[in-house]
This record gives structure tokens, sequence and C-alpha cells, in this order.
């Protein structure tokens, strides 16, 4: 008989699941918002809003997406597995009490911030143990190894000063200087962790998704080594106010990041691979990574034009590469749980191209007409655009489902992917 850990998914199918009905409820949470705000000021909502994106959708769905990607990319096999997939539950548990804190009870922040902290601790030690083991390799496996075991680092430095403020937050006594991290904590998460994952995961995914890798040897490199030395001169120019600090370490981030898009771009145009959504996804999320960074640079010159910045950054940004991976990955995972763990069915073969371009189409909508609300503080165009975005995730949701029956079914008369 085949042991029953044998059919454990090559990603956790739940967590992903968790991810997107966070994504689902992140749009009508801004439509809330909008409706009720002037988009004036740090709301608890709003940081409920930031929060359930950055953990309940992006967080939750990148670590999910590791537990098959660490070892395929470091060529060893999981050390701790078991406990790295049941920590997952404890992270989603606490980001959604996270959420749930900001907006109705501010005493449970500490304790929320507290699980998240626990749940990543409990992640990251069988992953740095399985790093461990990839630095006694070849060359190439030190160099990923080294890479991830930054990125990981990173994500600990946000999720210490995460609990720190979250404490700070629901009336713990704290150390003063903890009311000096806000910025810090929201940079080293947004380019620390998550650009710097989708800088390193991106290099290998490009190549199903296009149809070729980048012809630009030396571009990764240059991109982790502006993003090493960037990241870090933000962060502490934030938390000393120093300006200087600030604007060289973002114009040396930007200048990776510009790089990054040109090379994803390069890509995308010279795409050998049929299936286009995902690759259109992947161009209109380096597309909002550089207008995201402009905005910024409009911020540090005086423009009131901070929300639109941290939305240009994240929905656009991270978001829309997230949608570009589950239009990949995701419906790869679902094929495999209908028809096995050696299926090799192309996710073109069993989506919809009508619903993916629509999806893609109002997400794209969204993404603007809410950037452009924010950066007026118009309520009325952020809630147009909200109600949009959520439109988006029903057409990516009726598009799975699509996906999910042809799977099951077969995938006889399937549309021909444009």
């Amino acid at each position: 008989m085949t042991p029953a850990f044998a059919r454990r998914h090559w990603i956790p199918p739940g967590a992903l699941v968790f991810g997107q009905i966070a994504h689902g409820a992140s749009w009508l949470l801004l439509l809330w918002i909008a409706a009720r705000s002037p988009l004036a000021g740090v709301t608890p909502a709003m940081l409920a809003w930031v929060h359930l994106v950055a953990l309940g959708w992006f967080t939750m769905t990148a670590l999910a997406i590791l537990i098959h990607a660490l070892p395929g990319f470091t060529e060893v096999t999981w050390e701790g597995e078991r406990l790295a997939r049941a920590a997952l539950w404890l992270f989603g548990a606490g980001s959604l009490a996270l959420v749930v804190a900001f907006v109705a009870y501010p005493a449970a922040l500490g304790w929320a911030a507290l699980s998240i902290l626990l749940g990543t601790a409990l992640y990251l030690s069988p992953a740095y143990r399985t790093l461990g083991k990839a630095m006694r390799g070849e060359g190439a496996q030190r160099a990923i190894a080294r890479a991830t075991g930054v990125t990981f680092a990173f994500l600990i430095l946000t999720a210490l000063a995460g609990a720190g403020l979250a404490a700070l937050l629901g009336g713990w006594p704290v150390p003063a200087w903890i009311a000096l991290l806000p910025a810090v904590h929201a940079h080293l998460g947004l380019f620390g962790w998550l650009s710097l994952l989708i800088f390193g995961v991106s290099a290998r995914t490009i190549a199903p998704i296009a149809g070729g890798k980048s012809r630009f040897r030396w571009m990764h490199p240059a991109v982790g080594v502006l993003t090493l030395l960037g990241v870090p001169l933000l962060a502490i120019g934030l938390g000393l106010g120093s300006q200087p600090l600030v604007w060289t370490g973002g114009v040396v981030f930007a200048a990776g990041a510009i790089v990054y898009a040109i090379d994803i771009a390069d890509c995308v145009f010279r795409a050998t691979v049929a299936h286009r959504p995902p690759q259109a996804f992947m161009l209109a999320s380096v597309s909002w990574l550089l207008l995201g960074l402009a905005a910024g640079a409009g911020v540090l010159l005086g423009e009131p034009w901070q929300y639109a910045y941290v939305f240009l950054l994240l929905i656009g940004w991270v978001g829309q590469m997230v949608n570009a991976h589950a239009y990949h990955i995701g419906i790869r995972l679902l094929s495999t749980l209908y028809r096995g763990d050696d299926d090799e069915t192309p996710p073109g073969a069993l989506l919809d191209a009508r619903l993916s371009w629509i999806s893609f189409s109002a997400f794209q909508v969204a993404v603007a007409a809410v950037a452009v609300g924010l950066a007026r503080y118009d309520p009325a165009l952020a809630s147009y655009g909200a109600a949009i975005g959520f439109g988006g995730v029903l057409a990516m949701g009726a598009n799975v489902a699509v996906a999910r029956r042809r799977a099951a079914h077969g995938a006889s008369g399937v549309r021909p992917i444009a």
C-alpha cells in the first residue's frame, strides 16, 4: 500500500485557497474603507487591509509555494517538512487574528503578532536546516541557498519589527524606540522580503511561463546586489530620519528594480509559450513596480501620494506577479490534484481564455482607479476601483472553477488559448 504521506501535494492547496480568499476579502475591505472614510490619516482599518494583503494573501501564498520550490531550487529534500506545513496554519491563524484585532479588538494585537512570529519561526527553522544541506552542495546550490537565506532573514526581521509595533499598539510595555519602526517595518517587508523573493523566484519561473530564460546573465546577480545594498540603507535611513540615506537606499534599490523590469520585459516580448495571460500579468507587474517607485520619489519630494505609493507596490507590483503565478503554478497544482503528481497538462489547456483576459483587464483597471483615487483622496474613485478589483477576483474564481472541471473530467472541448 502507498504510504499516506506519499500523496502529500507538492504545494499545500489549502494554503493557496487561504491566500485567494484573503485576496478577495482585501478588495471588499478596501471598498468598505473607501465608502466610510475620506482616505486621510492612517486608520486601523487601513492597517488591517495592508496586513490582510501582505500576510494573508502574499506571504501565505509565498510560503506555500516554497514548500515545493525550496527543494526544487536547491536540489535537496526538506528537513522537517511536516513542521513547515503545520507552521503555515499557525501563521494563517495569526494573520487572520491580526486583521480582526486591528478593526475590532486592539488589545489582541500583541498576541496575534506573536502567533505570526511563532509561525514564521517554526517554518524557518526547518527551512534553514534545508538550506544548510544545500550549502554543502556545489557552487550553484550554495549561491541559491545563500540568496534564499538572506531573503528569509528579511522575513524574520519584518516579523520582529511587526511584533514590536503590534505590542505597542496593543498597550504592551515596549521600548520607546519601537515607535520609530513603522516605515522600517513596511519597507523591510515590501522590498527586503516580498520584492527580493520575487526577484529570485521569477528567475526560475520565467522559463516555464515564457519559454526562455534571461539573455543577460549579469542582470540577476546585479539585481540581487543592488537590492541587498539598497534595502538596508533605506531601512536605516527611515529609522534614523536621514533623508540622504533614504534617497541613497531608494535610488540603489530602484536601479535594481529597473534592471529587473527590463529583463522580465525582454523575456516576455520573446516568449514562445502560447499561454499569454501569465506573461501579461508579469509585464503589468513590472510596469506598476516602476510607477510605484516613481510615486515613492514623489512622496520624498513632498507630494501627498503615500497611500498611492503603497497601493501601487502592494497590489500593482506584488499582486499582479502573484496573479501571474496563480495562473501558472496554481493551475498546475490544480491539475495534479485530479490527474496525479506526474501530470504535465499545460495551464492554458484548462483555463478559459476569455475569463483570463477579463480578470487581467479588471485588475489593471482597478489598480489604476484605486491608485488615482488614493493620490487624489477621492473615495468615490477608489470605491469604483475596489469594486472592479473584486470583479476581477470573481472572474478569476470562475476561471479556476472551469479549470477544475476540465481537470476532473478531461479537457475535451477546450477552446484554444490565445
